[in-house]
């Protein structure tokens, strides 16, 4: 096991770089948290998890049975990421995960997500987007309000082939 000195994290640590970087963002969520209506439940439930950890939570993937979630900050060995813990969420029962098995299981959830969202893709063409650190719509409400209207035509689609109207 070798230790090497990750610069990227020890300047992103730095008291200069939270003051400058850090402390404007987290005022802006804080704002965003703060909304009323759906945007504002939904970025108060996305954190939710967060209220209850004693460590930051960093990693989740959600199914429809289970709540696998992360702890960290992850130790990082080899250039290989540890988390610290880890807990499944299976309706109201949790079931906590040492180190190593947390690793192995984010190892295979990230595994599996990868070769579903590959055959998911398949021949479908996609538009890419630069990665920015914020991604504005020209006209949000315009946006959300097409998005709305391509899942309701699905959902009528869907209940008009099956004849439920619910």
């Amino acid at each position: 096991m070798t230790y090497r000195r990750d610069l990227f994290y020890e300047i992103v640590a730095s008291a200069d770089f939270q003051a400058a970087m850090v402390g404007p963002m987290i005022d802006d969520f804080v704002q965003k948290m703060k909304r009323p209506g759906a945007d504002g439940a939904t970025y108060r439930g996305f954190i939710e998890d967060w209220l209850y950890l004693q460590r930051p939570l960093f990693d989740r993937f959600k199914g429809v049975r289970y709540n696998i979630q992360f702890e960290g900050p992850p130790l990082i060995i080899d250039q290989h990421e540890y988390p610290l813990g880890g807990y499944i969420e299976r309706q109201l029962e949790w079931a906590k995960l040492g180190p190593v098995d947390a690793r192995e299981l984010r190892q295979r959830l990230r595994g599996a997500v990868d070769g579903i969202v590959d055959d998911w893709i398949g021949g479908r063409p996609m538009q890419y987007l630069p990665s920015i650190a914020q991604k504005p719509f020209k006209d949000r409400a315009a946006v959300d309000a097409a998005d709305h209207a391509v899942i309701r035509d699905f959902v009528a689609s869907r209940n008009s082939r099956t004849g439920d109207d619910q």
